[in-house]
């Protein structure tokens, strides 16, 4: 593994003499989750061009045996804080070890299906006017095994409507083009939690192009100690902020009273009644 980069180091933009694309996996973890199984799928895919950067948030993590199976391969690099700064300051920090054109985020217990680099590239290339990209996930109950899918619209404009409603998009399942994302600034960090669908809509204000990939390329385990469900109710806070921010910025002279009642009834769903609609294969 060669040496990892510090916060404060900010690498140029690989350019490969071929032209291909570079894709920058950022993954934060605490050293828990399905690291291990992640980041042997993405490594496991010779042909793919891409790097593995991993933010390790968590100072009492053995730095020695951390991720040691893969250690030799150059396409890993690991950045390890000093002290936990929590996930979107460790994604910033990430941000900026990054070299490539495209950064695929995912999170530390979401499994990528094989392909998922060379069918994002693919898409990006197809589609030089996208700005950033989802694809469709696949939602898996841990306790009962239940899948579902988790899809959404294709177009920009049906995307960003849908986005007003609510945060339909699996984090690990989003793709940016780099200098975008920098551009907009990464991640706001006065979100701790909901800082994905902050940075949609910072997105849709910026007048950037949505797009989809219309496939299964990750699967969202949902289990007791992942964030989205144990902190199910801090996340719809902070997604209600960043709605109400994005309301201020876009100059609403009035309360929003429908996006209001809309949040205070996700509020008032208790998570017994969440838990069994996944063990029935019904949604997040």
């Amino acid at each position: 593994m060669n040496d990892c980069p510090t916060a404060a180091e900010q690498r140029p933009l690989s350019i490969p003499a071929n032209g291909k694309m570079l894709a920058s996996v950022l993954i934060a973890t605490t050293g828990g989750g399905r690291l291990e199984d992640i980041v042997q799928t993405y490594l496991g895919n010779r042909t793919a061009h891409l790097e593995v950067i991993v933010i390790v948030d968590n100072p009492a993590v053995g730095r020695a045996a951390f991720l040691a199976p893969f250690r030799s391969d150059g396409r890993l690099k690991v950045v390890f804080n000093d002290a936990n700064i929590g996930l979107t300051r460790s994604l910033n920090s990430g941000l900026m070890a990054c070299c490539g054109d495209l950064i695929l985020r995912n999170d530390d217990d979401d499994l990528p299906r094989p392909d998922r680099v060379a069918r994002t590239v693919a898409f990006f290339e197809e589609h030089p006017e996208c700005d950033l990209a989802y694809s469709f996930a696949r939602g898996i109950d841990a306790p009962s095994g239940r899948s579902w899918t988790i899809g959404g619209p294709s177009a920009d404009a049906d995307i960003k409507s849908q986005l007003l409603r609510r945060n339909f998009i699996v984090h690990s399942s989003l793709a940016f083009r780099a200098d975008r994302l920098r551009a907009l600034g990464g991640y706001d960090a006065t979100f701790r939690y909901a800082q994905d669908y902050d940075l949609y809509l910072r997105s849709i204000r910026a007048g950037l192009l949505f797009g989809c990939i219309p496939e299964v390329l990750v699967e969202r385990y949902y289990h007791g100690s992942a964030i989205t469900v144990e902190r199910r109710r801090t996340q719809l806070l902070c997604a209600f902020a960043a709605r109400l921010v994005h309301e201020v910025e876009i100059g609403a002279d009035r309360a929003n009273w429908r996006m209001i009642f809309r949040y205070l009834k996700l509020l008032a769903i208790p998570g017994a009644l969440r838990a069994l609609r996944r063990r029935l294969g019904h949604g997040r």
